[in-house]
Order: C-alpha cells, then sequence, then structure tokens
C-alpha cells in the first residue's frame, strides 16, 4: 500500500504504533509533524517520497536526500539509530512481507537499512540478532564522575583526551555550552550555510540531521540537546543530540569552515560528557553514532572513536535476492528462501 509521508503517521498512529506516550520521540505524531513543516520551512519544499506501508506498521521509502536504490525504514533517513516501532521478532515474521509488499507494489523487494534500534534485538549472536547483520557502533561509558570516565580510557586515548582537553580551554579562549536551548532562526541559517559550503547539492541530507533535535526540542524539550562552541565571540561548531533513556545520541554536527581547529571535534564530546555528568545524572551512555551504513566509508567513525570505552552493536536489515556489494556474505531474508546466513563477521572497528 502507497501513501504520502504525511498519511504514513496518520497511520501509524491509528495502529497504536505512534502515539505521544511513547518513549522514542520519533514515534511521537506532533514530534514528525514538526520535523515535516521544518523540512519543508529549510529544505525548499515538503518531503515528497512515497512510503510502502507493510501491514502491521511498518513502513519504507526511498530517502531524497540521502540518494541510493535500495529502501530504508521511512521518514528517519536522516535519523542516527532511530528505533523501529516492532520487536526484533515481529520484524523477522514480517521479512515475507515486507519483500512481497515491495515487490507488489513497487516491483522491486531491496531494502537495505541504516542502523536502528527495536526491543528484543539481544546480542549479535544470539537467536534474535543472528539474521541481521551488525555494524561496531562503541560508546562512551560514564557510570561516575568525569575523573573515573577519563580513568576507564586506554592510555593512549587518556592522554589524547587530556592534551586536547587543555588545548582548548577557556584560558585559549573556548567555550562550550550544552543546553536544551535549540538553534534560533538565525542560527539555523548559518547552519545551512555552512553546511551548503561544505557538501554542495549533498547538503540537504546534513540540514535534515539538525532539523530531528529541532523538532524533538519544541515537542519534547527532555529529550534534545544543543551545544555551542565558540572560540572567541564567534560561534565555531553546533551540535544536536537526542536524549532515549540513559542514551544520548550524537545526531548533527556542522561548524565554521573559515575556523580550523584540529581536535576540536573530539573535545566537544568530551565536553558534552563533563557536562552530562555534572547535570544530566539520568544519562550515562555518549553514542557518537561513527557509521550507520554499510556504504559509509570506514574512515568515518575515526574521531569519534577518540571518546569510547564500550563495545556496542546496532543491527541492519537486509531484503533480496542479492545483497548490494557493500553488504556481501551479510544475513539476509532472500524472497522464496527465507533468512540466508552470512558468511561474514561484525562490519567495523570496536573498541
Amino acid at each position: 500500500m502507497l501513501m504520502s509521508v504525511q498519511e504514513y503517521v496518520g497511520w501509524m498512529t491509528r495502529l497504536g504504533r505512534f502515539a505521544e506516550s511513547t518513549a522514542a520521540p520519533e514515534h511521537d505524531p506532533r514530534v514528525c509533524a514538526r520535523y515535516l513543516q521544518l523540512h519543508a520551512r529549510w529544505l525548499g519544499g515538503p518531503l515528497e517520497a512515497p512510503v510502502v506501508a507493510v501491514p502491521g506498521g511498518l513502513g519504507f521509502y526511498r530517502d531524497p536526500l540521502a540518494g541510493g536504490g535500495a529502501w530504508a525504514w521511512a521518514l528517519v533517513g536522516a535519523l542516527s539509530h532511530p528505533v523501529v516501532p516492532l520487536t526484533a521478532p515481529e520484524i523477522v515474521a514480517a521479512a515475507e512481507a515486507i519483500a512481497a509488499t515491495l515487490a507488489d507494489d513497487c516491483g522491486d523487494s531491496q531494502v537495505m537499512t541504516d542502523t536502528f534500534e527495536a526491543a528484543g534485538l539481544g546480542e549479535p549472536t544470539s537467536a534474535e540478532g543472528e539474521v541481521f547483520a551488525w555494524l561496531a557502533s562503541p560508546r562512551a561509558r560514564f557510570d561516575g564522575n568525569f575523573s573515573d570516565y577519563l580513568a576507564s580510557l586506554t592510555a593512549d586515548r587518556r592522554r589524547a583526551a587530556r592534551e586536547l582537553l587543555a588545548r582548548f580551554d577557556e584560558a585559549a579562549g573556548f567555550r562550550f555550552e550544552l543546553t536544551p536551548e535549540p538553534p534560533s532562526e538565525a542560527e539555523l541559517t548559518w547552519i545551512g550555510e555552512q553546511l551548503a559550503r561544505q557538501w554542495g547539492e549533498d547538503a540537504g541530507y546534513a540540514l535534515a540531521q539538525h532539523l530531528w533535535p529541532v523538532a524533538v526540542a519544541e515537542v519534547r524539550p527532555g529529550q534534545a540537546l544543543f551545544m555551542r562552541v565558540y572560540a572567541g565571540d564567534a560561534l565555531a561548531y553546533f551540535n544536536g543530540y537526542l536524549v532515549r533513556g540513559e542514551v544520548i545520541t550524537s545526531q548533527s554536527t556542522s561548524r565554521d569552515l573559515d575556523l580550523h581547529h584540529d581536535g576540536l571535534g573530539v573535545v566537544i564530546d568530551l565536553k558534552a560528557i563533563a557536562r552530562l555528568v555534572e547535570a544530566f545524572p539520568a544519562v550515562r551512555r555518549l553514542d557518537p553514532t561513527c557509521r550507520t551504513g554499510l556504504d559509509d566509508p570506514p574512515s568515518i567513525g575515526v574521531a569519534k572513536r577518540k571518546v569510547v570505552n564500550e563495545n556496542a552493536y546496532k543491527p541492519v536489515l537486509l531484503v533480496g535476492a542479492t545483497p548490494p556489494e557493500c553488504a556481501a556474505g551479510l544475513p539476509h531474508f532472500a524472497p522464496g528462501r527465507g533468512w540466508v546466513a552470512g558468511t561474514a563477521g561484525i562490519v567495523g572497528r570496536r573498541v
């Protein structure tokens, strides 16, 4: 069944998959509506991409901002580690219906999602998890104070962290502010300008990444935080984060391309952790997101890995007769054959 993104949000709400009381902000229809409004305002028009609705409460689309030919989770293409509103066993049971619905409605059943979260996933080697492909997605754990966190890092990361914190301190003219205050109109304009300079025609996807925490902040202010970094009086970086339970996820980043400060991106995560320990005791993990897609270059998470101290893994759903080259050897669902076991291990580097 094909529908617009607006119709998809309404359909999921009627099914009870989306609701104002859900834990994941991306399942709140008010957040979805606000994101779509922001998309229309800042990305040149409404999000117009047909959604294939699968009975039971799943939707897939081809994100017009991301490119690529495979189907992915509907609406949340620019969202890091979105939560799927079905449990892992329900997703597994729906694989045949996913393939059949996509083939019937669009003549194509090739699915390759980015990393996601769902209840009941288990570990990659568990019975629940072994049908999915998995990406290493290490994160920072901070159960005690900031000194305890630094002590938990490997010796080389701890040494680098201390050197960077000393280099980018207030005495050197840097100021770091992590608050629930979303970007102003002027700041969003600045973000868009910097992203356009950095990414050219691909800037839309990066700007959409910023719009998700803005939408969440306006509806659920307790689940979005924003980091402003100043070099002197100039805004040097602007980052957005989403909070789900004890985990805060790095969702978006932009920087002043006229300023060059090697290592400042790592310090932002370190300063965020220090502030979280101090002022947000319910948050105990920072997910720097690193690599979220099998087709992302392996180098994408090199800098982010400098703050991690805990292994974590995120699944990817693959459906299709032959997986894309970047997914060769990984578990997938093949129409007419069922679940095909993988011959390759977890993708990506661990702690």
